[in-house]
């Protein structure tokens, strides 16, 4: 490595190039923290796996020098993967708030983990971890304490927005103050690691009160028929928006879907969320009128087997799509999800429901700054080198160009597994880069995007497999015709017979002259595929199996 133990780092891992499955490491003096550790979603139905998380074999070789993660706030993105690398990560403390902390115990207990330390970080008190002191400040987002990280050393003091908006009304949390904000940077921020998600809009990203209004009204004249309406589950914001104008509106709520259901028990044992009381159970809202009955459910992004893709479809146990209903996309669409929301959405339309999105009401605001809001926080932060985060490089580069144009001086544009020198009195620059990558999860087991198993099982979903055992003796003579196996491609019977005589013609052919069946099967193989591909079109996983008797 082309670094000093003296150095100040900055690596992503993950969240700097894409959107989602953010993952940051800063070193110093032979020391390091992990900010974050999030998931992003599969967006290809043909890939034979959901999740994808980051690489972390970097780190996880220098465990022992890892002295914590730090998490911002609960959202899927940031703290998604923490469950599953966890042990990866030699069961390094976690450090968040409380909100967050109740939402990865529950993760914990999801996949079994019962041996872990959280500790609970509190406004206004420095955090001593070896080398670098941190200092959490509250910022305005769609979830409950999502927090920017003051991040301090002697050789540099480094602002980490976390994913944040300007709010001038919200309604969990307090508004971000301009003086508490400029004191809490005031001893000076030599690097500014900043949201970058929202850059393209040049508009304020809005206020949760907008959307309480229109939905107010809404509610109102909805008075025939149920309303379902989606938004993501870690979006307290909004469930407590809906709760409140159900409430006003004489109407009951059902919460529908298990994510939903935690971050609602999370709400609560963290005191949010706890003065409703019209929330029913799903058995109660089968016997409740559709006109006073609100749904909310998880399921915005389109995928099949969440609430709202079950109760459209028809595949929910109790409850049914009538014509009188009215369903709400309450939330922005992720790139990539598009074609699986508009199936949805067809379906709405095909049962003669309402439909409404952010195309026709104003029903979601964005948790992210837009650029008048960026202009802002740079006045109030004052950070002499920015490096724009949480973007595909598009948006990175856009943050750059914006930020030269607000009279910020200093930019670097990052991706994933870029090592940056931060050191505050010589140059900051890319110095290297470290593998980073992406692993998804496959059944209860961690590996990379890369494995050959991953591209095997991609092959067969669009190729289909094919088997082949072969008996021989041990002088090269088949003892009985070749046995095909081919359940997913539709080959002929004669087909078959074709195949199997041009396998014992081969094999006379060429077991004199092989070195060993490896390479005979190997040989096998090439004229297999090369007869499907003329009689199928297609080239499938081929296996050859050589039995010796």
């Amino acid at each position: 490595m082309t670094y000093s133990q003296e150095d100040l780092l900055y690596i992503p891992l993950g969240g700097s190039g894409e959107i989602g499955m953010n993952c940051t490491l800063y070193h110093y003096k032979n020391k390091w923290i992990m900010v974050d550790l999030g998931v992003t979603f599969n967006d290809n139905d043909s890939n034979a796996y959901e999740l994808i998380m980051p690489n972390i074999e970097f780190i996880s070789n220098k465990i022992e020098k890892l002295s914590a993660l730090i998490l911002t706030h609960a959202h899927e993105d940031h703290i998604g993967a923490v469950p599953y690398l966890f042990e990866k990560l030699g069961k390094v403390p976690i450090y968040t708030t409380s909100f967050t902390a109740s939402v990865l115990k529950r993760k914990f207990e999801s996949v079994g983990i019962n041996e872990y330390q959280i500790n609970l970080m509190e406004y206004g008190k420095e955090l001593d971890l070896n080398q670098f002191k941190i200092e959490i400040f509250s910022m305005t987002h769609s979830i409950p304490e999502s927090n920017a990280l003051m991040i301090k050393t002697t050789n540099g003091n480094i602002f980490h927005s976390g994913d944040w908006k300007l709010d001038p009304h919200p309604l969990i949390g307090e508004a971000v103050s301009p003086k508490k904000l400029q004191n809490f940077v005031n001893d000076g921020v030599d690097v500014m690691i900043c949201d970058s998600t929202n850059v393209f809009n040049s508009d304020p990203s809005g206020s949760e009160i907008e959307v309480r209004e229109n939905l107010k009204e809404i509610f109102s004249k909805k008075n025939k028929g149920k309303i379902i309406i989606t938004c993501f589950a870690s979006n307290v914001a909004r469930v407590e928006t809906i709760l409140k104008v159900s409430q006003d509106s004489n109407k009951c709520c059902l919460l529908l879907g298990r994510s939903l259901q935690k971050i609602y028990e999370s709400a609560k044992e963290n005191n949010f969320l706890m003065e409703f009381n019209n929330i029913i159970t799903e058995k109660e809202a089968e016997i409740i009128p559709d006109n006073d009955l609100v749904i909310i459910c998880t399921g915005s992004q389109g995928e099949k087997r969440a609430a709202l893709s079950r109760l459209v479809s028809g595949r929910h146990k109790s409850l049914k799509l009538h014509m009188d209903d009215m369903v709400i996309f309450s939330s922005r669409e992720i790139p990539g999800n598009e074609k699986k929301i508009n199936l949805i959405k067809s379906i709405v339309f095909k049962n003669g429901c309402t439909l409404l999105d952010q195309s026709n009401g104003k029903v979601h605001v964005s948790g992210h700054p837009s650029k008048q809001e960026l202009q802002k926080m740079y006045e109030w932060v004052s950070p002499n080198l920015l490096i724009p985060v949480h973007g595909e490089y598009r948006h990175l580069l856009e943050h750059i160009k914006f930020s030269k144009e607000c009279g910020i001086k200093n930019q670097i544009l990052v991706e994933n597994g870029d090592v940056v020198k931060l050191n505050k009195n010589s140059k900051q620059e890319i110095i290297t880069k470290v593998f980073s990558g992406k692993t998804v999860l496959k059944g209860n087991k961690i590996i990379s995007i890369e494995d050959k198993l991953l591209k095997d099982l991609n092959i067969i979903a669009s190729e289909g497999e094919l088997f082949v055992n072969i008996i021989m003796n041990l002088e090269d003579e088949l003892l009985t015709d070749p046995v095909i196996f081919s359940k997913s491609i539709l080959l002929e019977e004669s087909n078959k017979l074709d195949l199997k005589e041009i396998l014992s013609t081969s094999i006379k052919e060429i077991s004199s002259k092989s070195i060993d069946d490896q390479i005979l099967c190997d040989e096998l193989k090439i004229k297999i595929r090369s007869y499907l591909k003329l009689k199928t079109g297609l080239k499938p996983l081929t296996i050859v199996e050589i039995v010796r008797i």
